[in-house]
């Protein structure tokens, strides 16, 4: 997590900074999803290959751990677990990645298709807008 000018300064990491209280998480979210997609061009995926490809714990960690939306990211969820073996989402974020990709695809941002995948089964996958 990056620190202040000021922690750096005084080499020590302020344990009492609270993240930005207008930093909207939604607004982060979509950020870092357009930023996926846009790095992929010409690919499309679904909500858990966008949810594992993107590193969502920036948004709700917090320097200390004490809060339930940083010890909701430390929770596998429905096996969201990177290469690594780290959590790469919790139902927090989840849920959040869903409203995101909502709003990105109602603002015409992204485009979201349902994808026979045979079997008789189906997947929306998601893409930026041309």
């Amino acid at each position: 997590m990056p620190i202040t000018d000021d922690e750096f300064d005084a080499g020590t990491v302020d344990e009492n900074a609270d993240a930005d209280p207008d930093e909207d998480p939604i607004e982060t979210e979509k950020d870092l999803i357009l930023s996926f997609l846009s790095e992929r061009v010409g690919q499309a995926f679904t909500e858990r290959e966008i949810v594992l490809g993107v590193d969502f714990s920036p948004v709700y960690a917090d320097r200390s751990g004490t809060t339930p939306g940083s010890r909701a990211v430390g929770a596998v969820t429905g096996g969201l677990v990177d290469v690594a073996g780290d959590a790469a989402a919790s139902a927090i974020v989840v849920d959040d990645v869903d409203e995101a990709l909502a709003q990105l695809v109602e603002g015409g941002a992204v485009q979201a298709t349902e994808v026979d995948e045979g079997d008789g089964e189906t997947a929306t996958y998601y893409r930026i807008s041309d």
